[in-house]
Parts: structure tokens; sequence; C-alpha cells
């Protein structure tokens, strides 16, 4: 039998601990006490329509692990939702689809002895894999994972109204919630932590080719489950309400081989994400591709996988809350071998010889599994020992992460910036290089002739080369770091006083945007990459609103580059070409249908005077002057993924955001 195959599963078994025995990053307690058969709620289930004609009354069940012996009263609480496909074992011809699943199991142990409290959830199964027609799969699965996501909302508030108003039976911190999800439960978690309102279910591909919504609120609940859902032809009760009055949200997120049902429902202020995916997972895409039923191979929807999920988290500043801070253990490094940069993304690369390998993580037992056999399809190595392996990674790689995203004492990210000798925001410039090199002056220009000062811009020092640990001499790679506001700049470098002509050689200037270190591009994002000559004005960047970018001159090699001889100096200029995403309402820009995959049309309350589209990478993909109040574009040529699209109208410019689908 091949036990190990990649050398993210070699690294797992190195020593690589930097505290003893610390809370929520390694499993501090020797066991768990499990409360098994806990009742969270109570709502309609249309698993057994065909029997009684109607939708009926379902208990919500769940097993609550916490560790043994804990003196804590306000620990962490972790939502785990199984996988499924959202139909019951063993009809769903999966060896998993149960709370007390071998991977399901671990998972809530290993959590519980790091000191959480971990409830691992059931949720309202039912929908129609076979059904004859794509329409009809795609809304009875959609209405499944809306009524997950209503059960994921209910078990938060069970927790929260517990804890508030009653006894807090088991020690919750209330303000501390994750919701985590392994397959079908992944699109329960990742749609949880990102839809936000009814309307984000109102695309396209969620509407009949009658035009009528797939879900509908009064009839389905809201997408918190806080409002009765019933059908007006029969009289049916569709949704109960649970716990009104409490908070519904969650505070971080975990995918474990799941997808999003749409990348629109994803915007900056959702919470911080973690997924782990086998990329050639031939059921849930991970990239972008279309949902297939599983056994019999029929296809569903097209979704969003968890490469995609984690790019725009990243584009967004989403997980920035760790990703600043370059977490530097051996899963983030095995992690960071495949992931281009995604700081949350854990890619689980699989052998030539078993690619469909969707569930490394999984194993069961095959004398009383009646759906082995369709297992071993897929993963035909499945042991106890190999998943426990691949589990010893996703503990690892999550543990770290939330920890910071749920601001947990001792957490890796406590400091702030970036882990990195030199690379600390507090650091005063002119105690490292006496007031004589590389200080910075904040305008909407900054060089590094006189005093560090602030302005409205937030463009600031961020790090120096770290020359082995070494102060930096003149002759290292400079970086500099600002927020963007979501509008366009224009970079420049020159010598401060006009000559331009002491940076000898080519100057390369590289954009970034999320989490780099200083010792140059490896594990950063590279948006642009300019080779500027002696002298360089215009060159024109979007950002994002509170993305942070990093913006690195020279070290793509580590050399150096040549700064004025006689002075040191040296002048980097940032220049805000355009006003911010707040001037949408003053000229109505509208941009409709959004997402799209063939035409877009952009409107506003006067005549437009230019059109500019840009890539997330700040390049121009299209530029018209149409002088219309209302245009029809064609998006058909643009590659997949999000867009900036710049409208100038009436002497006012502003930018929105669009999905190409």
């Amino acid at each position: 039998m091949k036990k190990i195959y990649t050398l993210t599963m070699m690294m797992l078994f190195a020593c690589v601990s930097q505290v003893s025995a610390q809370r929520y990053l390694e499993e501090v307690f020797d066991d768990v006490t499990v409360t098994n058969e806990v009742q969270y709620g109570t709502n309609a289930t249309v698993l057994a329509y065909a029997i009684f004609g109607e939708a009926i009354p379902e208990n919500l069940m769940m097993d609550i692990y916490e560790p043994e012996g804990d003196t804590e009263t306000e620990r962490p609480l972790i939502l785990f939702f199984h996988t499924g496909n959202f139909l019951p074992h063993p009809e769903n011809g999966g060896t998993g689809g149960l709370r007390t699943d071998s991977a399901a199991v671990e998972i809530c142990s290993r959590m519980a002895r790091m000191g959480y409290v971990v409830a691992s959830c059931d949720y309202r199964l039912g929908w129609n894999p076979l059904a004859e027609t794509q329409e009809e799969r795609v809304s009875t699965l959609i209405n499944a994972a809306y009524r997950g996501v209503q059960d994921a909302r209910t078990a938060a508030r069970f927790f929260r109204a517990d804890a508030i108003d009653g006894d807090n039976d088991y020690g919750i911190d209330e303000s501390r919630i994750v919701v985590w999800g392994q397959g079908t439960g992944g699109y329960i978690s990742m749609a949880s932590a990102t839809l936000d309102e009814y309307e984000d279910i109102l695309l396209p591909k969620f509407i009949t080719e009658d035009l009528i919504p797939m879900v509908i609120e009064s009839i389905n609940g809201d997408i918190f489950g806080t409002s009765y859902g019933i059908n007006p032809f029969d009289g049916d009760t569709l949704c109960y309400v649970n716990h009104e009055g409490y908070d519904s949200d969650f505070q971080a997120c975990v995918n474990l081989g799941g997808a999003m049902g749409d990348i629109s429902w994803l915007d900056a202020d959702d919470i911080p994400m973690v997924s782990f995916h086998v990329p050639t997972d031939p059921f849930a895409p991970y990239e972008e591709g279309t949902v297939i039923v599983p056994v019999v191979n029929l296809p569903v929807v097209e979704v969003q996988g968890s490469y995609i999920v984690q790019q725009v988290c990243t584009t967004l500043g989403i997980n920035d809350v760790w990703a600043d801070s370059n977490l530097d253990d051996v899963w983030s490094q095995a992690a960071n071998l495949n992931n281009d940069g995604y700081d949350g993304l854990f890619p689980f690369n699989r052998p030539a010889e078993m690619p469909a390998d969707s569930g490394p993580w999984e194993w069961w037992d095959p004398e009383t599994n009646p759906n082995s056999d369709n297992g071993f399809l897929t993963n035909p190595d499945a042991s106890a020992e190999k998943g426990r392996a691949y589990i010893d990674s996703i503990q690892g790689y999550a543990a770290s992460r939330l920890s910071c995203a749920l601001a947990l004492p001792e957490n890796p990210c406590a400091g702030g910036g970036p882990v990195n000798d030199l690379c600390d925001s507090s650091i005063d410039v002119n105690d490292l290089f006496g007031g004589a090199v590389n200080e910075t002056q904040m305008s909407e220009t900054f060089s590094n002739e006189g005093a560090s000062a602030e302005d409205d811009l937030d463009i600031g020092y961020d790090c120096f080369d770290d020359n082995n640990g070494e102060a930096p001499s003149i002759e290292n790679t400079v970086w500099f770091t600002f927020t963007g506001d979501g509008e366009l700049y224009n970079i420049a470098t020159s010598d401060c006083g006009g000559t331009a002509d002491f940076l000898e050689g080519d100057t390369q200037i590289a954009i970034y945007e999320g989490s780099c270190n200083d010792l140059g591009p490896a594990g950063c994002n590279e948006d642009i990459d300019f080779d500027g000559g002696n002298y360089y004005s215009g060159l024109d960047f979007q950002t994002e609103d509170g993305v942070e970018y990093y913006i690195m001159v020279d070290g793509y090699d580590y050399t150096a580059f040549d700064l004025d001889p006689a002075t040191g100096e040296f002048c980097l200029e940032i220049t805000q070409t355009i006003v911010s995403v707040e001037e949408i309402d003053l000229i109505g820009l509208q941009l409709f249908p959004n997402p799209a995959t063939s035409v877009v049309n952009v409107s506003a309350n006067s005549n437009i005077d230019r059109i500019e589209v840009y890539s997330i990478q700040g390049k121009l993909v299209d530029d018209i002057t149409p002088r219309a109040t209302q245009v029809e574009m064609s998006v058909e040529s643009w590659e997949t993924g999000v867009y900036l699209i710049q409208v100038t109208a009436n002497g006012i410019t502003a930018t929105q955001r669009f999905i190409k689908q």
C-alpha cells in the first residue's frame, strides 16, 4: 500500500513547534467529552414529501465535543457540517453522510482537544439529483443549500441564546463562532459565510425559464431562517422560526472540499476563509466548473471552487488578518508550494494514477459500509492512517489561521504586521538609518527625503531587504506600501530633484497585493512588473478598496539598485488620478446584469464621456467614448473574473466592480 504521496505529507512529521502546548495551536487536552443528540432547532424537511404529501417538522440534532477537564468558560465554537450530497446515507451512494463519519469525528475531536467547543451538526436533506431536466436538478439543489444555510445560522443562534440569556451550558464565547463544512457541508459553510440577503440568490442560473425564482423568500423563509415560509397554494409550512432575536453571523469559515454557489456572493466585508481542496476533484470544481452528481455523473450547475474563492479573498483583503503576518510553519510552507500565493488555500495534489480522489481525508469500515465499493472507486487506498495524515495538514494549517481570525490569546498574528526581522511597521526609519537614507515623506507623492508623516492616502514605509540579517545598506531592495481606495493611481520614479540620472541601468518596479515578505516576491501575488529604465512616469494601476499594495523597487534576484551616490536619495511618487468609488451615486452609475456572460449595460444619469475597463491586475481591457447615457458592452471575449469599470460623465469619474462569468 502506498501510504504518503506528496511532499506535503512528508513535511507533516517535521518538528516545527515554536511554543509548548499552546492552546488553540496544539492539542493541549488528552481527551474530549461528547454530548450526543442535542437538539438545536426544529424545521421543515421535504425529504419525506413523497410519503406525506407535505413538508413535516424535523428535529435538528448535533453532537457537542468539549475538551475534558477544561476550566475555561468562554471558548470559541466550531459548527461542523458533514458531507453527504444533501441525501441520507446510504441512499446517497457515498461512504459518508452522517455526523458520525470517521473524518467528522476525527476533526471534531482534534479541535476540541485544542480547546475549542465543536458541534457536529445534522442539517435538513433532500433534493432530486436524478431529475430528468437540469433545471429541476438546479432548483432542488439550491433549495437544499438554502435550507442548509438556514440550519447553520439556526445553530449559531442556539448557542448565542444559551450563552446570552441561558446558563451558557457549553461554555462558549458567543463572539467567536466558526462555520466549518466538509464536502457538501463546505457548500453550506461558504454560503453561510457570504449570503447576506435574499437578493444574492436572484441570479440567472437560479431563475427558471419561466422567469420564476427557484427560491422565494415568502415561501422558503428568509436566508437566516428567522421568518416563516408558507406555500400559498397549499398552506404548507416550509420554514419555522428558531431562536429569534439573536445574531446569526460567524467570524471565520473553513471549507473542506466544497465550492461556492456563485462568486458574486463574496464581498470585501465577508469573514476570513480557509479552503482545502483536491485540484483534480471530479465532483466539486477546484477553480470553476459544473457540479456533477456523484455516481451517476449528471451535470447540475456552474459554481466557483476553492481556488477562485481564495483568489478573490486575497484580492479583496478578506484574509489579510493572517496573510499580513507571513505565517511560516510547515503546513504554510507546504500549502505555499501550490497555492499561487493565495494564503488560506491548501491544495492537496494527488498522484497521477488516482486524480479523482476528491476526499483523501475520508475513510470507512469496508465490512459495515454498504457503499464501500463506490468509495474505493475514487479513493482506492483509503485507510485510517492515510485519512489522519491528511487531517494533520488540515488541523495544522487551519489552527493558526483561525487563531488569528478570532484574535485568540497568543495567536501568531497578535503583534500585527509581517513576521520578519525588519518589517515591523512600528520601526522608526530614523533609528535604523540615522535619518540619512530611505526616509519617507507622506503627501500625494512620497520619497526618502524629509521626515515621516501620514496623510489621507495612507501611504507608508513598509520594510527593506534584511541584508542577511544585517542593517540594510543603501544598495538593497526598497519596499513601500499603501492601502488602495478603489481608485486609479500613477506611479513614477525620480531623484526628487528632476535630473533622474542617478538611477543607473534598469530599475524594476513591481506592485503586489496582499502579504509579501522582505526577501522579494516569493509567495506574493504579482500585479505589475515594469522595467522602468532610468526614469518613468505614467504607470497607471487600479486599486481595490481596502486592499494593501506592496511596491517593490528592484529585488527580483535580490540585486541592488543604485541610489544617488552623493546623497543616497531615492524618490517614488504615487499620484491619485481619479476620484473614489463614492462618486458612483453622483452620476447614477449602474451595471446590469452583474455578473454577466455576454453583455453588460453601463448607464449613468448624464452622457457618458468615457468608459475604461481594467482587469483586477490593473491592465486596461477596453476604452471607449460613447457619448450616451447607456451603453451595451460585449464581454464575451473577456476572461472569466473580476473587472473594474471606470466611467466618466459630466466631469465626475466613478468605478464599480463587475464579474464576468
